[in-house]
Formats: structure tokens, C-alpha cells, sequence
């Protein structure tokens, strides 16, 4: 029995629907759409396409792909004619007037505005959707900030990019890709940093005040991360913007170069560098435009625009630039972040940060918070505490109390030791410094001696000498002058209180370095050579000088090793035993750990 082909049509168009699969494929509607305006109504099913995923159509990212180029290149074309503020007004008119539906141009209006507005909605929705590809949320990323550029012709979208900011950050699903596109392509722009660092502020202090997140959406720990990544990602540049003739670029053809790298990368292992090839350019994003809408604007709204026109723009000014950076980075860092985050800020606000700030001293508080917490963090926060008492006048009584504090066992053992190390050196430079605080710091190091590694008991050494070089009134510590001829008593304990984290209260120039003499059995040879460098007569200036702490504080096992084993011996040590051994790991513990190896002759 033979069907009729319109049955069978049928028949296969409703299989399709049933199935999920789209009876003409998107790329078809693409081109039918953007052909003829007869063809509008194909944007509904591009935009159906947008919701379906791989659980629906093996096929759903392509099909999405293809949706976002046709309905990218529909709605941008009338964008840029104004067409939508346009019909925002006649819909609003048509509202008023309760004649919606009454003409066609009203229908329209209404349709093209509900459809727009649908359109930014999945596209967004594509764009934090981590079962789609990488090529897809960034293509997404990419038509949706065509729209901010064409919204309203000749003025940034800033409340659509608001929105597409806070749906990156606040997703569970950022991917490197996702953000690197972010960075390549639109934050070196000078616009789009303006209002990426008033869109950062906003979310931050939204997220402080408790505003709640969506179930779909990553927790606040994430957020400040998400944060965090977009803002260290976005170019410090707060110089005034002047327009040397090159405007906003090639507007037109912006889009279609991002879409030809997209569709040229090969995986998603191309996505997230895909204009790392290209010069950065700090060219506006949005191109100002003076008679932008002017035909939809009333006489007296028209010359007030005209007047306003001669006005710099906010992002244009450099100040503002850097102002909105400095609350941006204070909102940050007020508010909750992981550990891994906050050692991060801690390693780099000194270098990326503080030279940018409008008042370095706003940072007093976290630095101060974070020395106090100690250990690691402390040890990091030192660059920025530093750089705020040096540069920028703040004084903080309680640093070599915390300073002491930190200098522990665990700091031989960090894997930033070298840089605090250094610092430490710096700090204790001072001529002006106490003889009881360079007491407390000496005895600290030569207790921490006793139980440190090799490379740590040179650098323990190493600031003794100097510090002992630098202070003539801790030389009590290696010599003390009896009184009026009577001989100094023996004391039967160390009155060094090694427990005592106020250097004030120590009592360290009631003891000596005993720890010192017990450095000359070191099983590393050349501990004992440095410590013969202490029977010097360290107070004359003239006939010693300073050991140099940066090679120390770099050494470690694996330097040390090389050292020795790079040494040339003169004479080689023989050893020669009247008796030969007759076993090896003999005791019954080490057979029992060691059983392959216990062995007797």
C-alpha cells in the first residue's frame, strides 16, 4: 500500500518533535531567517533549539551553535538600527493606550521585545551550562556581548552586562575557557573594565549582606573565588582614555573574526587562549555615538543629550578607574574566601595591588588580621605589611612582638621560607632596634638551632653573627665581664624563657648561646667552620663583616648535597678494623624492620 508523501511528511515531522530532533536543522532556519523578514517566525524554533542538550540530541550543541549565529546576526541587525528602543517605546505606548494587538506595528514591537528578551535569557543559559561544550559557551559569551555593544547604539549596555557577569561568577561551572575569552577579548577593553570593576563591587557586597544564591548556583566561597580569578584577570591600566582616531574598531566585523576563531579551534584546548595571538587592544568596546536614539526621544530630551555629549564619559577617566579598583579590591578582601585564595591575595597584593590603590593604608586591617593569624599566612602577609609601614607611614607598635612570634620551627620548613628569610633580615637591620629585642631574636634563632636542619642551622648562624656584629650590648651573650674582679657564678638553669612570646619578658641578656658550643659537633662540616666565626671579636666593624643571607636562606638539602659532593678530597679517610664485622642491623628490632638485611657471618 503506498503512502502519500504529505502523510509521510507528517509522519516524520511529528516522529522529530517526539523525539526531540528538529525537522529542519538550525542552520537552515539561520539563513531562512535572516533572508526574508516572511521568515520570522523561524526564531522561535532557533530559540526551542537553544534548550535542548545532549540528553535530548546528540546533536544539541551543534544545533545550538548554529542557532546563536542566526539569532546573533538578527537581532544585532536591528539593534543597531535602534529598533529596540523603538519598540520598547511604541509597546509601552500601545500599553497605556490599551491597544495592544490593535495594529501591526504594536504586535511587532511587543514581539521583537519579548523575544529579545527570551533570546538573552537562553543564551545565558548556554553560557554556564557545563554539559555544552566549550566552543558553545564561548560563542554564547560572545553574541551576548554583541548585544551589549549594539543595545542601545552608542552607549555600553551596562545593566545586560551586569547581569552576564554575575551568571559567570556566580556559576558553579566557570571554566577556564569561559574565562579566558573573558580576558583575551573583552577585558583588556577600557569600557568593559569601568564597569567589570563596578559589576565585581556590587556582587561582593550583595554577597556580604547575605543575599542568598540560588540552589543551581555555587556556594560564597566559590563566588569570592569566581571573583576573585575574573578580577586578577582584568589589566591594570587607569591612565585618562583619548581617542586617537581608532574609536570603538571595526564593529562589524568584530564578531565575525571571534566567530571564524571559534569555529577554526580544534577542542576546547583552543577556546581558552583563542586571541593570545592577537594584540591586546585597550579600544572601547562601545563606540560613543552623540545622536545615538535620537529619533525616539522628545525635543527637550534631544537637546539635553546634545548638551550632555561634550561630558567625558565615566570610563574614560582614569581616576574613576582607579577608584573603582580600590573599593572593588576592599570589598574583596572583606569578605569570606578559601585558604588557597587568601595565600594567593596574601604572595601578590604588594606587587599587584597596593601600587594601584588610591589609599594603600584601607589595607592596614587585613594585613594586620592576617600577621596575627600566623604561621604561613603570617609569614606571606609580611611583603604587604612591609611595604605599608615603609611607603606609606603606617605605624604598627605590635610588629616585632608578631614578628617574633612567627619566627618558629615550622618557618625552615615553608615552602616560602626564602622570601621570609629575607625580610627577616630586613626588618632586623635597624641600628635603633632595642639590645633586649635583638637579645630575644638571637636566643630565638640559636634554640631553634638545636633542632632545625643543616641548612637551617646556617641560616640560625648566620643571623646571630650578624645580629651580634650589628649590637654591641648582645655580646654579653658570648662574653660576659665579671664585676669588680669577682669570678662570674655558674648558673644552673638558661633563665631564657623559650615560651615567651613578648620579647620584653624573656630575660635573654641574662643568658648565653650554649646552643652555640654544641653546634661544634654538627655531623654537617660546615656548621662548625661557621661557628669558629663567633669567637671573632665581632664588635670591631673594621676586621669583620656581614655574612651575606641570601645565599644562605636559599640552601637547602638538595644545594647542600651538590656542594659536597662537588668537593674535591685531598685525603680520602680510610677506615681499617682490627676485627671484621659479624653482622649488620644485629638488635631485634631492626631484624624485625629490616629482615632482608639482617644478616651474621
Amino acid at each position: 500500500r503506498r503512502t502519500r508523501p504529505d502523510a509521510s511528511r507528517t509522519r516524520l515531522a511529528s516522529t522529530c518533535r517526539r523525539h526531540g530532533r528538529p525537522s529542519m536543522r538550525s542552520r537552515e532556519r539561520a539563513v531562512r531567517v535572516n533572508a526574508d523578514d516572511k521568515n520570522i517566525n523561524d526564531i522561535v524554533a532557533l530559540l526551542r533549539a537553544l534548550r535542548r542538550t545532549a540528553a535530548d540530541d546528540a546533536d544539541a550543541d551543534d544545533e545550538a551553535f548554529d542557532a546563536l549565529c542566526g539569532l546573533e546576526r538578527f537581532f544585532a541587525t536591528r539593534l543597531r538600527a535602534g529598533e529596540l528602543a523603538k519598540s520598547r517605546v511604541r509597546a509601552a505606548q500601545a500599553k497605556e493606550d490599551g491597544a495592544v494587538g490593535a495594529d501591526a506595528e504594536a504586535t511587532y514591537a511587543a514581539w521583537f521585545v519579548k523575544h529579545y528578551k527570551a533570546f538573552i535569557e537562553r543564551a545565558m543559559d548556554v553560557m554556564v551550562d557545563g554539559t555544552r561544550t566549550a566552543r558553545v559557551r564561548v560563542l554564547a559569551l560572545a553574541v551576548i556581548m554583541e548585544c551589549v555593544r549594539c543595545e542601545t547604539p552608542g552607549a555600553f549596555a551596562n545593566e545586560l552586562y551586569d547581569e552576564t557577569l554575575k551568571r559567570c561568577v556566580t556559576s558553579s561551572t566557570l571554566s577556564e575557557e569561559l574565562l579566558g575569552a573573558l580576558k583575551a577579548r573583552y577585558l583588556t577593553r577600557i569600557d568593559v573594565r569601568y564597569y567589570t570593576y563596578a559589576s565585581l563591587r556590587k556582587i561582593i557586597e550583595d554577597l556580604r549582606e547575605g543575599k542568598g544564591l540560588r540552589d543551581d548556583e555555587a556556594s560564597a566561597l566559590d563566588v569570592a573565588r569566581n571573583v576573585y580569578d575574573v578580577l586578577n584577570a582584568t589589566p591594570r591600566d587607569f591612565e585618562d582614555y583619548r581617542a586617537d582616531g581608532d574609536g570603538g574598531g571595526a564593529q562589524n566585523d568584530d564578531f565575525a573574526a571571534m566567530l571564524a576563531k571559534i569555529r577554526g579551534a580544534t577542542g576546547a584546548g583552543g577556546m581558552g587562549g583563542g586571541d593570545d595571538d592577537e594584540p591586546a587592544t585597550t579600544a572601547p568596546w562601545c563606540k560613543e555615538e552623540s545622536t545615538a536614539a535620537a529619533d525616539v526621544e522628545t525635543p527637550k530630551k534631544k537637546r539635553k543629550t546634545a548638551s550632555s555629549t561634550a561630558v567625558k564619559s565615566k570610563w574614560m577617566d582614569g581616576k574613576r578607574h582607579r577608584k573603582l579598583f580600590s573599593e572593588t579590591w576592599v570589598a574583596l578582601l572583606r569578605a569570606d574566601f578559601p585558604e588557597d585564595i587568601y595565600r594567593k591575595i596574601l604572595m601578590r597584593l604588594h606587587v599587584d595591588v597596593m601600587p594601584h590603590m588610591v589609599n594603600a593604608q584601607l589595607l592596614s586591617d587585613f594585613c594586620i588580621n592576617s600577621i596575627d593569624i600566623g604561621g604561613l599566612t603570617g609569614m606571606l602577609a609580611l611583603n604587604g605589611l612591609f611595604i605599608l609601614m615603609t611607603q606609606h607611614g603606617l605605624e604598627y607598635t605590635a610588629f616585632y612582638n608578631r614578628l617574633y612570634e612567627l619566627l618558629d620551627a615550622s618557618c625552615f620548613h615553608a615552602n616560602h621560607r626564602r622570601g621570609f628569610f629575607q625580610l627577616m633580615d630586613v626588618f632586623l637591620k635597624s641600628p635603633a632596634l632595642p639590645a633586649y629585642l635583638v637579645a630575644s631574636f638571637i636566643k630565638r634563632f640559636s634554640r631553634l638551632a638545636l633542632k632545625a636542619p643543616p641548612a637551617g642551622v646556617m641560616v640560625c648562624i648566620g643571623f646571630i653573627h650578624n645580629l651580634l656584629r650589628r649590637h654591641k650590648s648582645c655580646a654579653v651573650l658570648v662574653h660576659r665581664e665579671s664585676r669588680d674582679g669577682e669570678p662570674l657564678k655558674l648558673i644552673k638553669s638558661d633563665p631564657f624563657d623559650a615560651d615567651e612570646n613578648d620579647p620584653s619578658k624573656t630575660n635573654a641578656l641574662k643568658s648565653s648561646l650554649w646552643e652555640m658550643e654544641t653546634m661544634r659537633a654538627h655531623y654537617f662540616p660546615q656548621i662548625p667552620k661557621m661557628v669558629v666565626l663567633l669567637e671573632r671579636d665581632l664588635t670591631d666593624r673594621v676586621k669583620t663583616k656581614e655574612l651575606e643571607m641570601g645565599d644562605l636562606v636559599a640552601a637547602a638539602y638538595g644545594t647542600l648535597m651538590r656542594e659536597e659532593l662537588d668537593v674535591r678530597m685531598k685525603k680520602v679517610p680510610l677506615a681499617t678494623h682490627v676485627e671484621p664485622f659479624t653482622s649488620l642491623f644485629a638488635t631485634p628490632d631492626m631484624k624485625r624492620c629490616f629482615d632482608a638485611f639482617a644478616t651474621t657471618a
